[in-house]
């Protein structure tokens, strides 16, 4: 009976430190986010103010065409490259997501056993207790 409870204490542990590994893998997730969405809102401000400073200038000796066309066809390239990021980090906070939940019924259902186990043991122990008074009452009016 020790044992068990010494494993179920094992187990409980390893569920509680599985659900902190996800936790901390669900926050490093949710920052690197966060970082990436002000990387591309930067990226998008940065376009806007390119694009200002286009407007301001006193036409196309300045800029070619071509350096244009360079230049926004390098931001679509880190605008798309960035979405595909953050499409991956999504898919990993949903699997991070999908695996403390998953971890958390593991450890509701263990607890759950082990509160049964518990009172099984206290009403055997109570059934015995009964059974022994009742022959010590028997032995005692002998």
């Amino acid at each position: 009976a020790a044992s068990r409870v010494e494993r179920m204490d094992k187990e409980k542990e390893e569920a509680a430190q599985e659900e902190e590994g996800s936790k901390a893998k669900q926050k490093e997730l949710l920052l690197r986010i966060r970082e990436r969405e002000e990387r591309h809102k930067r990226q998008q401000e940065r376009l806007e103010h390119l694009n200002a400073q286009l407007g301001q200038l006193e036409g196309p000796q300045r800029h070619t065409i071509e350096q244009l066309r360079i230049e926004l066809d390098r931001v679509g390239r880190a605008e798309s490259a960035a979405r595909i990021e953050l499409s991956v980090a999504s898919a990993k906070l949903a699997e991070c997501t999908e695996l403390l939940e998953r971890k958390t019924e593991d450890k509701r259902s263990a607890s759950d056993q082990l509160y049964t186990m518990l009172l099984d043991s206290e009403e055997g122990r109570g059934a015995r207790l009964e059974e022994m008074e009742a022959r010590a009452a028997l032995l005692s009016a002998i």
